[in-house]
């Protein structure tokens, strides 16, 4: 039977048959439902009698929808989004359903999502597996998430299932980009100016042996700790980035010095490294030394003998 393009609920739904059943055009004629004539108020009419598909007593039918989306990666680390289906190799995602009714369906990766209809109700639970362009797939064992069929006509629920990083069956690299902020600052707005800055950047707990590339139009020095370079005031447009890592968890341990080369950043973020080049930019806002360890010690000791040892005794020995 065909569909029309309008949804409608339950109710409405018995409505509308109501409303069609032996009813009359606006010229005057009686509408006949299922003589194949879609005439007002009629939503649909494909002159047979199964009650099963789209067009039901002359009335769309439109079935609940159970839709699984996929993700890669999404949230890995503060500030990464998640990779993309060319970053990490995928073509095509199965989704397999078990529960109540087993079902399967594959879709091209770039379409995000497969749908279900009219799944009998119960709990199910979906499998997604990322194939490469062969059909191997491209994980260990598959991301699953629970669902419940939806069993409203006209509504869809959707399942976001993500394939997280420990998923991936085979070794990726990616390319790091990032750029830094000294407390909410570029270098020479910070407080103080930050001149040199040094980046340790590691995987697995060892410093990468690898240096921010040149393609940028921004200084090359190594990312293992031992080059102090010249503050780089990085943007969104134009970050600081390191080519070729394996992918996965990774740290990034940053100080910025001042003039003097007195330490007056520090701070060590938790990260990730996606697969491919398509990877987002990442920010990190280096804390103060200074806001951190020197300015709380000195109000602290300062005010309370003041007001306790000096104040007290001058009001105390007049009065009394």
């Amino acid at each position: 039977m065909s569909r029309a393009g309008v949804g409608i609920g339950v109710a409405a739904a018995l409505a509308a048959v109501a409303a069609v059943v032996g009813s009359c055009s606006d010229d005057g004629h009686t509408v006949v439902c299922g003589d194949g004539k879609a005439e007002p108020p009629e939503q649909c009419d494909d002159g047979n009698t199964n009650e099963l598909d789209g067009c039901r007593m002359c009335v769309a039918y439109i079935p609940p929808k159970n839709v699984v989306k996929w993700d890669f990666n999404a949230m890995a680390a503060p500030g990464f989004s998640s990779d993309g289906c060319i970053d990490v190799g995928a073509s095509t995602v199965r989704v397999e359903l078990t529960g109540p009714m087993a079902a399967s369906r594959d879709a091209s990766c770039s379409l995000r999502q497969v749908s279900f209809e009219e799944l009998p109700a119960g709990t199910y639970t979906a499998a997604v597996t990322p194939l490469d362009n062969t059909g191997a797939s491209l994980v260990a064992t598959p991301a699953t998430a629970a669902l419940d069929a939806n069993q409203v006509p006209a509504t869809t629920v959707e399942t976001i299932v993500n394939v997280t990083p420990d998923k991936w069956a085979r070794p990726m690299t990616g390319t790091f980009y990032f750029m830094l902020r000294w407390a909410g600052m570029n270098c020479a707005m910070a407080a103080p100016p930050v001149t040199t800055q040094v980046v340790t950047l590691s995987i697995g707990g060892t410093p990468v042996a690898a240096s921010t590339s040149a393609a940028t139009g921004l200084p090359s020095y190594r990312v293992d700790g031992t080059q102090p370079i010249g503050c780089v005031n990085s943007m969104l447009a134009q970050a600081e980035a390191v080519d070729n890592l394996p992918f996965g968890a990774a740290r990034i341990a940053v100080v910025g010095r001042d003039v003097g080369g007195a330490e007056m950043f520090r701070q060590t973020f938790d990260t990730f490294v996606g697969a491919g080049r398509a990877n987002p930019v990442l920010q990190f806002d280096v804390a103060s030394t200074i806001d951190a360890g020197i300015d709380a010690p000195t109000d602290a000791p300062t005010d309370a003998p003041i007001d306790a040892g000096v104040d007290a005794p001058v009001d105390a020995a007049p009065d009394a």
